[in-house]
């Protein structure tokens, strides 16, 4: 019997093996994409209580934001908007959601996102409830402690913190445009 070179066995290998992720990520896709739209509804719900549902605005080509919604309560009433912004962390992007009421008032902000890639244990509790917490009830501008603000810096990541402070502030000063 004549010996498969192995050149051959190799190329049924890789096209197996192609063919193989193919359809794995063409079963997948569809999936991501719902829990990616999920994730999105419940961090503008969490960083805008008030509102029962979030409608798109559209954004100009070059916005400073990433996406922006009008929230509005049962009664079709304004209450507010989300705007969410992409800055750069010391691991990577992060990606800030910000919630702010027709007041000017931050009512919440949650960080994170697919490329959330933030050192964990230091730049990831930019993440964490201590956190973002200290921004609802403030009025942008807003800045670290440390800058004379009223925001304290997560201990050995000041990178992280002021990028997510910066992004506030981005969110906010779009959001004032828009009235």
């Amino acid at each position: 019997m004549k010996k498969v070179p192995a050149w051959v066995i190799l190329c049924v290998i890789a096209l197996v093996a192609g063919a193989a992720l193919g359809t794995t990520n063409a079963l997948t896709k569809g999936p991501i994409a719902e829990q990616a739209a999920k994730a999105a509804e419940e961090a503008r719900a969490a960083v805008l209580p008030a509102a029962a549902s979030f409608e798109p605005i559209t954004l100009e080509e070059g916005a400073a934001v990433d996406h922006c919604y009008q929230g509005v309560d049962a009664s079709n009433n304004i209450v507010g908007h989300v705007v969410q912004v992409t800055v750069t962390g010391f691991g990577g992007p992060i990606e800030v959601t910000v919630g702010m009421d027709l007041e000017g008032a931050l009512t919440g902000i949650q960080c994170g996102g697919s490329g959330f890639s933030e050192t964990a244990g230091l730049g990831a509790k930019v993440k964490e409830a201590s956190f973002t917490d200290q921004f609802a009830g403030l009025v942008a501008p807003v800045s670290l402690v440390k800058d004379g603000g009223e925001v304290d810096s997560v201990t050995a990541a000041s990178i992280s913190s002021n990028a997510v402070c910066s992004a506030v502030n981005t969110a906010a000063e779009f959001i004032a445009g828009l009235a």
